[in-house]
């Protein structure tokens, strides 16, 4: 009995010494995988991104979405999100570059780019891509010979209008080719056509009251960087494509600046800039035969016109009218990186991916962006895979009016070549009501400010 005791005395002492190894090993096991997963994590380089929210914080939650998704694809690096309101945007990133505390990256306001770049605060990106990755050239922002930034989508200036009260005036539709622009006094005529007063007389008609208009044939954007393009046309502009010479002062550019004033005040198919600027959404507009037609650029078809799809508006796309040669800018807010950043190459991986189509594709197929890179523009089986949906206009008007035109017939704002555009553009058109509302004459008022703009420019040139 005892010896029997014994036996399985040392079995179970066996057993249990047995017991508490393997429970240690597990704790050990346990111990290092945690140790290793901390390791992991800490070995992710961390950066941030810097982003603006227009109306809602619910901008902000969908902008994380997007970095969630980046954080988890892949396991090298975690981008932390930084976000601003729109209004108080350059404030606070002008506050963070005085105090170097700049993020790693951000979506920065075109007119910015360059003004950080002369200040040395940019990052060269030219290494981003290989040759058959790059975005397409006329969306690069270049200071002394380096790309500091791409656009992050392809944007263009075009014509939208009300196809109904087209068909109702009896007038024919914008041109959908460049080949055929308008010419500006084709564009005015037919604006004249689409103008009805409370009587339903227009300009052409006698007894016509220009102070109780009901319908205005057309409206050409006045924002201070939009209205150039029309003086563009004509051989003039803010500043020659180099950015070496002031054209502001050029006669071209003064009777642009002229005829777009006047189709307020001498031709009476125009809304006032005041009364432009508490008119609703472009959508809006057009659906209720506030304005026939009117200028603005490629997003309006996610941004705006969708809206109001399923309410009846009918509305069409065309090229700009022309001077002397069919033209549109193009333009597009840059993603960014900046020269501070402990972890550049984390930061332009993730600006990489941020301009990779495939993560942006609800907003190209939506209507809001066009692709940045040149293969979704090489055939027209590409092409149909984004613009060829419900959202977009008629696939063969949309291909010739926006997407050729984009590819064959737009300019690069200035902002991409010219520092400190945006305080010139400040200078040109904080006082430029005076011409839109008859007070000054186009030449009038460039004359006034020519001196000061001629000495920010020699100040600023690249």
């Amino acid at each position: 009995m005892i010896k029997g005791f014994r036996v399985n005395q040392f079995k179970k002492e066996k057993g249990g010494k047995k017991m508490v190894f393997i429970k240690r090993l597990t704790v050990v096991v346990l111990l290092i995988a945690i140790i290793a997963l901390s390791a992991f994590a800490q070995s992710k380089k961390e950066i941030t991104y810097m982003a603006w929210y227009n109306t809602t914080q619910s901008e902000a939650a969908d902008i994380q979405k997007t970095l969630d998704r980046f954080n988890a694809e892949q396991n090298e690096i975690h981008v932390s999100l930084i976000t601003v309101s729109r209004a108080d945007y350059e404030t606070k990133l002008n506050t963070m570059a005085a105090a170097k505390q700049l993020p790693d990256t951000c979506m920065m306001a075109e007119p910015m780019a360059l003004r950080y770049a002369a200040a040395g605060l940019l990052a060269d990106v030219s290494d981003m891509y290989t040759p058959e990755e790059a975005p397409l050239q006329s969306l690069a922002f270049t200071y002394k010979g380096k790309t500091v930034a791409y656009s992050c989508s392809n944007e263009v200036l075009l014509i939208y209008y009300n196809k109904k009260l087209f068909d109702d005036a009896g007038v024919p539709y914008p041109p959908a080719t460049a080949e055929e622009a308008w010419t500006w006094e084709e564009f005015v005529e037919v604006a004249k056509k689409l103008t009805k007063d409370t009587r339903g007389r227009t300009p052409n008609d006698r007894g016509f009251n220009a102070r109780n208009i009901v319908t205005y044939g057309a409206d050409f954007n006045r924002l201070g960087w939009m209205w150039p393009i029309l003086a563009v046309s004509a051989g003039g502009g803010i500043m020659s494509p180099d950015g070496q010479e002031l054209w502001l002062g050029k006669p071209e550019t003064i009777d642009a600046l002229q005829k777009i004033a006047d189709l307020y005040l001498v031709d009476k198919v125009a809304p006032s800039v005041g009364e432009m600027n508490t008119m609703p959404s472009l959508d809006v507009t057009l659906l209720t035969g506030k304005v026939a037609m009117a200028t603005s650029g490629q997003w309006e078809i996610g941004v705006s016109l969708k809206n109001s799809l399923p309410d009846g508006l009918e509305y069409g796309v065309g090229v700009l009218p022309k001077i002397k040669k069919a033209v549109t800018y193009n333009t597009g807010g840059p993603f960014v990186v900046f020269e501070s950043s402990k972890e550049m190459d984390a930061a332009k991986t993730f600006v990489k991916w941020m301009s990779d189509e495939k993560n942006g594709w609800d907003l190209i197929t939506g209507g809001i962006w066009m692709p940045v890179s040149k293969k979704w523009y090489a055939s027209d089986e590409v092409i149909r895979q984004w613009a060829d949906n419900d959202v977009h206009p008629p696939y063969e008007q949309y291909k010739t009016a926006v997407v050729d035109y984009a590819m064959n017939n737009a300019e690069q704002v200035p902002w991409y070549y010219f520092p400190s555009y945006d305080k010139l553009d400040d200078m040109i058109n904080s006082g430029i009501d005076a011409v839109w509302n008859g007070k000054q004459t186009a030449k009038q008022y460039i004359n006034s400010i020519l001196p000061r703009v001629e000495k920010l420019f020699n100040e600023n040139k690249p």
